[in-house]
């Protein structure tokens, strides 16, 4: 099992504090819009630490932004 960010919570986090897109939101973590997007994406597995200031800033326990998916190994 892989362990991802979820990006929907994300989007809905990011909704309820008015945060209008991901370039807006790494403006405001101090990253650039191209780390978020990998920090997001399903290739990476999430470094600890992203996880956290992510969390964090939306103010949710890190523990609620990921999800357990199945490594493509397993799907077929």
């Amino acid at each position: 099992m892989a362990v991802k960010i979820d990006k929907f919570k994300v989007k809905e986090l990011m909704a309820k504090k008015k945060i209008k897109n991901q370039t807006e939101l790494a403006k405001m973590l101090g990253i650039s819009k191209n780390q978020l997007s990998n920090i997001l994406s399903n290739k990476y597995n999430p470094i600890k630490s992203n996880v956290v200031e992510l969390a964090k800033f939306l103010g949710v326990s890190p523990l609620e932004l990921l999800k357990e998916e199945e490594d493509e190994l397993y799907r077929k």
